[in-house]
């Protein structure tokens, strides 16, 4: 997914705490429900299935589709977790697919790609100081050389990597230079990270005898290897990626205020912000973009589509849009400043019991502020219940986490982070001044994750909200912005974990609701959600009304019943 926008750049050393866009393994036996009246499917039957699955998944990879290659082989693996072919076949489209993704990134081609090699030895040499220095874990260098020979074999069938940098590329020359890594690959072991910059020069080397490859491209290969080698969450940034990440933590920028995924027309609205540009146009989640400035979309890269919506403040762009109900709009968009708004819904949905509720999508610079805003409006309406909606949301700031965990505790740890760097084992403690003491109640689902599990889990270890919903994603790791000093790119590394109040580490595990509603209905469109389905595609204005939704609904029933039973008691 792409959001569109050019953000205002600052110097940042933050702790970010981001959604990953790998879904969550599937629930434990014991979430499951169970099942009834099934009956047993043959042996056979099963083995013909899983056959078929592979079948379908070698289609899209013959195709270099690797999305839906990647797609097929999660949902095999979520049926057939035993079979290994499955994993080995979604690991290397992964690596074909983020291959593509870096290639289709403007910044990645017109910067990184044309880095000296002196410099990107120096690049190279630095994530891996980064590494070794503030990574959660104490990680050998061998995973990581690993990870970028595995890169480069993939690189080396790819055409557009050889289109781009080898001036050789007859299949003899290939193959040599494939034999050549492999037997490489066998034998590592190096002593440091000096070391380890010789051997992936000496393949740099072999690449430029084989194929006439600069050394850039392939330590490039490399660092992101190293990256990838570590967990879901830590990611080199190219230029772009880094503005689009500071952007989401400053929630503002320059552009037309949607954000995309490729679908089968064009570029999918899974997000229009409101009092963008497209907002104002009358755009809405599930429009498909068709043609930018008179050029189909159809066929391009979803980065390729997505720059051509770029640009400066005050330009404009012309646009041709499916609408959802088939019929086609042309639009003219002037790029302007973006406000990204993280409290996105604030009501009353239960005048007479006092029930208020409030949808926040995100933990920015301006959440906490927004959301007291939002809180103070209700209570002047008549609120004396808070509902608070996360579903659907990814997380951001852990320092805006813990601002509004402090909101609502009266004492005690809200929560405690643990890293190997100096610095990131800390312990987040309530100031004791909270600010509302109404009854609360949080709704979570699969997509809450992040952030917003430390909010959830402040405030159930503490007993001051009711969990209401379904298990959280089980994120529970913290990621540091890193600005390297070699490169105008960045690094987004993973350097604590974190923990509940009563010590419960979030990773896998996430927060399980006090009370269970497994209708799943994201409260914003998930990144991967298709706009059309029945989780990501929900109509907007039914988001936030307990006659629709049922997750809302289970909560007012809940807080009628508390106040119910108050009453009574008096």
């Amino acid at each position: 997914m792409r959001r569109i926008g050019t953000p205002r750049l600052a110097w940042l050393l933050a702790l970010l705490l981001a959604w990953s866009p790998f879904p969550l393994a599937p629930a434990s036996a014991s979430d499951a429900p169970a099942a009834t009246g099934t009956p047993a499917v043959r042996p056979d039957a099963e083995a013909d299935g899983a056959d078929e699955a592979l079948g379908r998944g070698l289609d899209h990879e013959r195709r270099r589709d690797w999305s839906a290659a990647i797609e097929t082989y999660r949902t095999a693996l979520e049926r057939w977790p035993g079979r290994t072919d499955f994993r080995r076949r979604l690991r290397l489209c992964e690596l074909h697919f983020k291959l593509g993704k870096r290639y289709h990134d403007a910044s990645f081609r017109t910067v990184l790609l044309r880095l000296p090699r002196e410099q990107a030895s120096e690049l190279y040499s630095e994530v891996l100081e980064r590494i070794q220095n503030f990574y959660v874990d104490a990680v050998p260098l061998e995973p990581l050389l690993r990870h970028g020979l595995d890169n480069m074999e993939v690189a080396l069938r790819d055409p557009t990597f050889l289109k781009l940098n080898a001036t050789a590329t007859e299949p003899e020359r290939v193959a040599w230079l494939r034999e050549q890594l492999k037997a490489m690959r066998g034998k590592l072991g190096v002593a440091d990270r000096e070391g380890a910059l010789a051997l992936a020069l000496s393949a740099a080397d072999l690449g430029r005898h084989a194929l006439g490859i600069e050394a850039t491209p392939v330590l490039l290969e490399f660092t992101y290897g190293a990256c990838d080698a570590l967990d879901d969450f830590t990611s080199y940034l190219t230029p772009d990626k880094l503005e689009d990440l500071y952007a989401m933590i400053d929630g503002n920028f320059v552009g037309l205020g949607v954000e995309l995924k490729g679908a089968s027309e064009g570029l999918k609205l899974v997000g229009v912000i409101r009092g963008g540009p497209a907002w104002e146009a009358g755009l809405a989640v599930g429009d498909q973009i068709v043609k930018i400035a008179g050029q189909a979309v159809k066929g391009l890269a979803l980065d390729d589509a997505a720059n051509r919506l770029q640009g400066t403040e005050g330009t404009s762009v012309d646009l041709e849009v499916l609408k959802r109900d088939a019929t086609v709009q042309t639009v003219r968009l002037v790029r302007r400043h973006v406000d990204v708004e993280s409290v996105t819904r604030a009501k009353m949905v239960d005048e007479a019991a006092g029930i208020g509720y409030v949808q926040l999508s995100g933990f920015q610079k301006s959440s906490t502020e927004e959301l007291d805003q939002a809180i103070s409006g209700l209570v002047n309406l008549g609120m004396r219940t808070l509902v608070l909606d996360l579903r659907g949301n990814p997380g951001g700031l852990l320092n805006v986490s813990v601002d509004i965990a402090d909101r609502f505790l009266e004492e005690g740890v809200i929560v405690s982070t643990r890293g190997r760097a100096s610095g990131q084992s800390q312990v987040f403690h309530a100031a004791g001044r909270p600010r509302w003491r109404m009854p609360l109640y949080v709704l979570v689902d699969r997509d809450s994750a992040s952030a917003s599990e430390i909010l959830a889990g402040a405030l159930q270890d503490h007993k001051r909200a009711v969990i209401v919903g379904d298990r959280t994603y089980g994120k529970g790791s913290v990621q540091s912005i890193f600005s390297l000093r070699s490169a105008p790119a960045g690094l987004k590394l993973t350097t604590a974990k974190f923990y509940s109040p009563q010590d419960r580490a979030y990773s896998e595990s996430g927060v399980s609701p006090d009370l269970r509603v497994q209708a799943r209905i994201a409260a914003r469109p998930a990144a991967d959600a298709d706009a059309d389905d029945a989780e990501g595609g929900m109509d907007e204005s039914l988001i936030g009304d307990p006659r629709f939704d049922p997750v809302l609904a289970a909560a007012v029933r809940a807080s009628q019943g508390e106040t119910q039973a108050h009453a009574s008691a008096r």
